[in-house]
């Protein structure tokens, strides 16, 4: 066996064996300037969390505006629940962030929390689903997606599932159901 070469060690390797206080302050210092890059100066950890949050909410409600332009009722809580899956995928950071409640001391993380709930609500009032029944609906659609996205984001490399096609089935599912959930909801109204 040849004698431990160090200088064939790749800098995420050097990074991951060097002792604890060296490669933890890296990268939280490349971290605190890349969101500097993007948010402002970020002296804390809760600041971090809200300006990916604020960042998460503004994303997701730009990816669903554009998603749903054009449709209408469940063709567009369709859209919408394809495009959280699509943003949870290709931003996995910016979609835990935003599955927080926003922070009620925050203003900044209410405006865009609100905001992008109202888009949600709008979309939902479109099919016909409002008030109560409306905060059902988003609640199982979150659900849905974020066990759809964990699900796939954990899956084995060696063994992929067409989750694709099972969340296309997932979502049919979903607005199917929508008319049983506002019927439900109605009937326990009178």
């Amino acid at each position: 066996m040849a004698p431990f070469n160090r200088t064939n060690i790749s800098e995420v390797e050097h990074v991951i064996r060097a002792p604890a206080s060296r490669w933890d302050k890296k990268i939280a210092a490349d971290l605190v300037s890349e969101m500097e890059a993007f948010f402002g100066k970020v002296d804390t950890i809760p600041q971090m969390k809200q300006a990916l949050a604020i960042a998460g909410y503004q994303g997701l409600q730009r990816q669903i505006e554009k998603a749903v332009e054009g449709k209408t009722h469940l063709d567009a809580v369709r859209a919408m629940a394809h495009a959280m899956r699509s943003f949870a995928l290709g931003s996995p950071g910016l979609a835990v962030a935003s599955f927080r409640d926003p922070d009620v001391d925050n203003s900044e993380s209410q405006k865009a929390a609100g905001q992008l709930a109202q888009v949600v609500l709008h979309v939902f009032g479109d099919a016909g689903i409002s008030g109560t029944t409306a905060r059902h609906a988003i609640r199982i659609l979150k659900s849905l997606v974020r066990g759809f996205v964990l699900n796939e984001m954990s899956a084995p490399v060696a063994r992929p599932m067409e989750y694709q096609k099972s969340y296309v089935f997932a979502v049919e599912m979903f607005v199917r159901g929508l008319t049983e959930l506002r019927d439900a909801s109605t009937a326990k109204e009178t």
